[in-house]
């Protein structure tokens, strides 16, 4: 005999991502990298007895987010922005008053979690460029995998190609890699301009960014000790 509850799950779920919910960005907390989640927002009201019996009532913005979505446990100081009325507000998971967990489970499959979390900082949504991945680094790979970028170069999400870093090498190709929509640009080793570079472009999906088209940048041949890139 069908499940009906699960069926009705699941048919409720559906109707909650398409009706219900807004696209934020989720944090873990010590990450650079976020990454996109559809969530529905509620107002959670808990209510505690300290030590002198009088009644502390609090007050938290709650997140309902599947698990396909986020697949680890939420912690506390993770962060969670999202745009309300043209403001970027922030949001850091907590645990409430008279509460044990950041968050908990919102449905029987325990599939949907409910996340409880306080406000942090307001400010206007920018309207500048996004913040993409731009990763520099050394390896000794001649033709640099996906897997490879994420596991041996450093990433860092900013809003343009600009950036000085310094990278070390033993036996390996310096490699650089940014966003096709940062334009061309212009690299500097040791304080020289290089141009002779080898290059490539295709699309990448990094945690929490959409897929899209990147440029990279590896040197022609292998070097070892420091060696400092500046782009520009």
């Amino acid at each position: 005999m069908a499940d009906m509850i699960a069926a009705g799950e699941a048919w409720f779920e559906t109707q909650r991502r398409k009706h219900l919910s807004v696209f934020v960005e989720y944090r873990p907390v010590g990450s650079l990298l976020s990454r996109t989640c559809q969530a529905t927002l509620v107002i959670g009201r808990w209510q505690s007895i300290d030590s002198t019996g009088q009644t502390i009532r609090s007050e938290t913005r709650d997140f309902f987010i599947h698990s396909d979505e986020l697949s680890g446990d939420p912690k506390r100081r993770d962060k969670i922005t999202v745009t309300e009325n043209g403001v970027a507000r922030v949001y850091e998971v907590s645990i409430p008053e008279g509460g044990q967990s950041p968050w908990q489970w919102a449905d029987r499959s325990q599939k949907v979690r409910r996340i409880h979390t306080m406000a942090t900082t307001s400010t206007p949504a920018s309207s500048s460029a996004a913040l993409l991945v731009v990763c520099v680094g050394a390896s000794a790979a001649t033709a640099i995998t996906d897997a490879e970028i994420k596991s041996q170069l450093t990433a860092q999400l900013q809003s343009s190609r600009a950036l000085t870093r310094n990278v070390v090498a033993a036996g390996q190709y310096v490699y650089l890699v940014v966003p096709a929509s940062f334009g061309v640009p212009l690299i500097d080793v040791n304080g020289l301009r290089v141009t002779a570079w080898q290059t490539s472009v295709r699309a990448i999906t990094f945690d929490g960014q959409a897929a899209r088209d990147y440029q990279i940048y590896r040197s022609l041949y292998a070097v070892t000790g420091s060696i400092s890139i500046g782009v520009s």
